[in-house]
């Protein structure tokens, strides 16, 4: 009976482990987040599982075995919904069906899987802690297979006996899963952050400069195989003075403004628009499939909604501050996606140079200050 225990726990460990892999952004999250895709795999996977488990039953008793069938049930409704848990139930009985024909041991086992269905359903939708439905459902799960093993198994001592191995062995095994499916929402959760801190500013929220060059890669890629973006323009912008705001002000109201910065820049541009805090006062904006000429019109509409802005960074204190901008276009004025960055970072630095506050366009080796050679929008 151990061996058997064992073959059982391992059974489900690896089932679930594999599947933790590909679904390590979603599971154990919400069910709401997968697909239905994912759902109907989840689904399939829990069936697979479930005959794994009925082929490999521990024997108790010379005619009496038991199995954990309802377990992939449980999992399938708790971490994939309504759709997983009909599906992990409908693969069962398919089987059942094709060996066992319409006969008793089949209809039975329809039954018991329809009444454990409905109940996991019920569970699972209810608002509660995971811990909670892991609860619920065994004692469900419990409740119902009591009820069939009184049904077919006419002596009461025998039934007692089995009933005191099966509770044991379920009891287990369920919570040994249910700690192993903790430690892995544990475990994925300290991955999603670790993974959103690798790619997400801190402070802002905005992309970092680890994302960003990711996804002007990822662009550069997509021209290379010719696909559907005639333009890349890139918007390269730090804050005049900073150093004085954190020195007058302290590094607190500093991040303040960063803060409302980037909320700007978030209102001004379009939603599918790449921003990112490069560094420090450094922001950079990707604006795929837009020319010279729209690109500049963004950057000083950027330019004059940060110079109208009131940076509240106290009760009593307000600043102004104003930006600095470069402009570069590929494949207009950049005939080379790769120099994007430093062409908009030698405009930008021109900028700095004259003046400050201002959009500066880059056009090869002549840089000019071309916001007022375009009608600016309001």
């Amino acid at each position: 009976m151990i061996i058997e225990f064992f073959i059982n726990s391992c059974v489900l460990i690896t089932s679930i482990s594999v599947l933790s892999i590909f679904f390590k952004d979603k599971i154990l999250i919400s069910k709401s987040s997968t697909t239905i895709r994912e759902k109907l795999f989840i689904g399939m996977i829990g069936g697979i599982l479930e005959i794994l488990l009925i082929l490999f039953p521990i024997k108790v008793m010379p005619d009496l075995s038991i199995n954990f069938h309802a377990l992939p049930i449980i999992l399938s409704s708790l971490y994939g919904g309504i759709l997983s848990t009909i599906v992990t139930t409908v693969i069962i009985n398919i089987l059942f069906f094709l060996i066992f024909r319409f006969s008793i041991v089949s209809m039975f086992f329809l039954v018991t899987n329809l009444f454990l269905v409905i109940g996991f359903i019920f569970i699972s939708n209810t608002k509660t802690t995971i811990k909670n439905k892991w609860v619920y459902s065994t004692l469900y799960s419990l409740i119902v297979s009591s009820i069939g093993s009184i049904i077919l198994i006419k002596n009461t001592q025998l039934l007692i006996q089995f009933l005191i191995i099966y509770y044991i062995n379920d009891l287990l095994l369920t919570y040994f899963i249910y700690k192993f499916m903790e430690h892995l929402s544990k475990a994925f959760e300290a991955y999603r952050n670790l993974k959103t801190e690798a790619s997400i500013d801190f402070l802002t929220g905005l992309n970092n400069v680890r994302q960003f060059d990711k996804s002007l890669h990822r662009i550069n890629i997509a021209v290379q195989k010719k696909e559907e973006i005639q333009y890349l323009s890139l918007i390269f912008l730090d804050i005049d003075h900073f150093k004085e705001i954190n020195d007058k002000y302290g590094h607190g109201s500093g991040d303040i403004v960063l803060k409302n910065l980037a909320n700007i820049l978030t209102n001004t541009c379009r939603a599918f628009d790449i921003i990112s805090r490069n560094g420090g006062d450094e922001f950079s904006i990707l604006l795929l499939n837009c020319p010279a000429a729209d690109a500049v019109q963004v950057a000083e509409r950027i330019r004059q909604n940060v110079e109208a802005y009131s940076f509240h960074i106290s009760d009593k204190t307000t600043v102004h501050i104003t930006i600095s901008t470069g402009v570069s276009t590929y494949p207009s004025i950049t005939d080379n996606i790769d120099n994007l960055l430093s062409d908009s970072d030698t405009a930008l630095y021109k900028a700095k140079n004259e003046g400050k506050n201002k959009v500066i366009l880059y056009k090869g080796n002549s840089l000019q200050n071309n916001f007022n050679s375009y009608k600016i929008l309001p």
